[in-house]
């Protein structure tokens, strides 16, 4: 840990980092969340300029894993109210739908691909390696979310010796490599699944980890366990559904392996939800 100045000490120790989530405007029609869905519209351009027309009112600037660790190094001072916008899969609708808005705002995201959707032909809803270094150039952050997006805890389950998840991660980076040019150094994991075998691995790998947050409960090692009590975060769940707020941001002392994400399409869908949200943030923490 680099020295601080007081201003910095105080930012380091009181900061609540908001990060959101979500699979751009579409989702893959395979692709089934381990909790009961939203009911209501799906998430589309408006929704989006919604969201981030927020962030901007509110001064909120993005901030990038990089940008992460270099402040929990205490090389780096961040914005005074930073946000994380993560997306999970290279959907075509990121590129072209979301990314636009975000460019008006200031806005750069970051992006966690599973290569495996990348060898899919005849399909039209998933980016090219070209389109994904446009985003690159424009400042995006690229990480890795398995290669066939296997569920972590029956993964971790069904070879303890970690070999199949291993496996799952090289190929991704390998991936990742050979296409962009890049070491993957952070981590998604898949959906709402987690292993203590899983974890192993990738603390190996990567210097990040990031959960999903769609409602209170995870499926870990084989059986179902609160989110809160994964993380380790003190309080009961929410009235909305979803774990103690304190869980909901990045701050200091969260296990850099279990990282939260909000996802737009659950507890923060409605505008007034997501906004606040992010006046959560700014809240002192105690």
């Amino acid at each position: 840990m680099g020295f601080f100045s007081g201003y910095e000490r105080t930012q380091t120790l009181a900061m609540r980092i908001p990060i959101t989530m979500c699979h751009g405007t579409n989702r893959p029609p395979s692709f089934k969340p381990t909790a009961r869905r939203r009911k209501g519209p799906q998430l589309d351009g408006k929704q989006f300029e919604g969201y981030f027309r927020i962030a901007s009112e509110l001064g909120f600037r993005s901030i990038s894993y990089d940008d992460l660790a270099d402040w929990r190094a205490g090389k780096e001072v961040l914005p005074d109210r930073p946000i994380m916008f993560d997306f999970d899969h290279p959907a075509r609708s990121i590129r072209y739908v979301v990314w636009p808005i975000m460019q008006r705002f200031g806005f750069t995201g970051n992006l966690f691909i599973n290569t495996g959707l990348m060898e899919k032909t005849g399909y039209d809803m998933w980016m090219s390696w070209d389109e994904i270094k446009e985003l690159m150039a424009a400042g995006w952050h690229i990480g890795s979310h398995t290669h066939n997006h296997y569920n972590m805890s029956y993964l971790g389950k069904k070879d303890p010796s970690g070999a199949l998840i291993q496996e799952q991660l090289e190929k991704c980076d390998e991936i990742l490599y050979r296409q962009l040019g890049i070491v993957s150094r952070d981590f998604a994991y898949t959906t709402t699944t987690w292993s203590s075998v899983a974890e192993r691995e990738v603390k190996k790998r990567y210097r990040f980890a990031r959960l999903w947050i769609i409602g209170s409960m995870y499926e870990a090692d084989g059986g179902k366990v609160r989110y809160a009590d994964l993380v380790g975060c003190p309080g009961d769940d929410e009235d909305d559904g979803g774990p103690p707020f304190a869980a909901r941001y990045i701050t200091r002392d969260t296990d850099p392996y279990k990282l939260p994400s909000m996802e737009f399409e659950y507890l923060i869908y409605e505008h007034d939800a997501f906004r606040r949200y992010l006046e959560g943030a700014l809240e002192t923490v105690r």
